[in-house]
């Protein structure tokens, strides 16, 4: 199972770097174009949106990965250690049927938007939706394997 994890986080980690030179360097271009040439590039701005959803969905799942969310604990902090864990897992009960929702929304709106294209790309508007329930399935593995760490005793935090 850490073999996999770490696998998994490898391939998020790259992946994130990767959406995140990519598309800075096609904004850079981008103005660069708008400045020095007086003229723009037609797909960059639909190409940077297309990476941004990627980079934005991948990061939120990457940041499940050891429950790293921004939260408010003030309520939490003042109660007893059995009402702690049913917090808790009324918590992650409720961002696991979120996610369940966002996953099988997401398949829905990908297949229907297969057949629209992006105007200067000419590539299917399905690669933008395909972030939600791609990422929210690897936000979800994540958190099974946190909390999978936490039943069992062992920290599920993993080097980075």
């Amino acid at each position: 199972m850490q073999r996999i994890l770490k696998v998994l986080d490898n391939a998020v980690w790259i992946a994130l770097a990767a959406l995140t030179a990519v598309m800075s360097l096609a904004i850079l271009i981008q103005v660069l174009c708008r400045v020095l040439l007086g003229t723009a590039i037609v797909w960059a701005e639909e190409f940077a949106v297309l990476l941004f959803a990627w980079m934005i969905f991948l990061g939120a799942a990457y940041g499940q990965r050891n429950d790293q969310h921004l939260s408010i604990d003030t309520l939490r902090s003042m109660l007893g250690r059995r009402a702690q864990l049913a917090m808790d897992a009324l918590r992650l009960i409720v961002i696991a049927a979120c996610s369940l929702v966002a996953i099988r929304q997401g398949v829905i709106l990908t297949q229907r938007t297969m057949p629209l294209l992006y105007p200067a790309m000419e590539i299917t508007r399905a690669l933008l939706y395909a972030s939600v329930p791609v990422c929210f399935a690897i936000g979800l593995v994540y958190m099974a394997a946190d909390v999978y760490g936490r039943l069992r005793g062992t920290s599920a935090e993993r080097d980075e």
